[in-house]
């Protein structure tokens, strides 16, 4: 599944690497380091160009569009530890909370490209956390624990308390925006593998079942078949839920040809 995760400040570091500064801008020292800098990004030179953008923030630290430079150049150099810092930096300049979330998510995207998810998921929780609505994250976070729930994988065994956490994200994401019929079917495959595992603790409930009686035991015996009728009870209910949301996928594409 791929979810867009816009990171436009590093676009923003490339487009802006070797523009002159306007009359508005830095002066002394701290201009002379931005200009040096811009030209080392320009020659992918990413580790001195980080220095130098390093040294006009020592002068002038109120640049925000040097802190993202600095971001990215050490990012490409290779050290994540050092653009994170920079990043993190960038959210005093935010105005608002829904801003300064977009800089979690950055960053959680950031990670998610390096497949470093535990970071990723730590700084989409902190997007969560200042946007509730953050509709990006909301879904990144289903699908991280739908993956370790073993919803992307056939073979994988099921995970229920990763699985039922993506569906309670996944219902986060569809109250931001119900009219997205790939969240639907995000939920219905996570509540497909919830159902296998059902299935394969009413398996071993009823072997245990049988063990009971061919040893004769009548309370394990009876212990096991309530297990085998409660997992039966549960596979029940997954079964009405996906189907509801089957008709659900199919309301939400149709309204969305019109």
């Amino acid at each position: 599944m791929k979810i867009r995760t816009k990171i436009l400040w590093f676009v923003g570091a490339l487009l802006l690497a070797g523009a002159p500064a306007c009359d508005e801008g830095p002066k002394g020292p701290a201009q002379e380091h931005l200009k040096k800098g811009d030209e080392l990004l320009a020659a992918s030179d990413f580790t001195k160009a980080a220095e130098e953008y390093g040294k006009s923030l020592a002068a002038d630290p109120k640049q925000e569009k040097v802190w993202e430079k600095k971001a990215f150049s050490h990012k490409e150099a290779g050290d994540m530890a050092a653009a994170e810092e920079a990043i993190l930096k960038t959210l005093d300049f935010k105005p608002d909370a829904a801003k300064k979330a977009e800089v979690y998510a950055n960053l959680a995207g950031i990670y998610m490209s390096k497949n470093e998810t535990d970071k990723a998921e730590k700084n989409f929780v902190e997007a969560i956390k200042l946007n509730p609505n953050d509709l990006g994250s909301l879904k990144w976070m289903g699908e991280l624990a739908a993956r370790k729930g073993g919803a992307r994988d056939m073979k994988a065994p099921p995970v229920e308390e990763h699985l039922k956490k993506a569906a309670e994200w996944y219902d986060k994401a569809i109250a931001v925006d119900p009219a997205d019929s790939g969240t639907y079917v995000n939920k219905r495959i996570v509540i497909g593998k919830l159902m296998e595992h059902e299935r394969l603790q009413k398996e071993a409930a009823t072997k245990e079942g049988e063990e009971a009686v061919a040893a004769k035991d009548k309370a394990k015996e009876d212990a096991a078949k309530a297990s085998a009728d409660k997992h039966q009870a549960q596979m029940d209910e997954y079964k009405k839920q996906l189907d509801e949301l089957g008709k659900k996928i199919g309301e939400v594409m149709k309204a969305a040809k019109k």
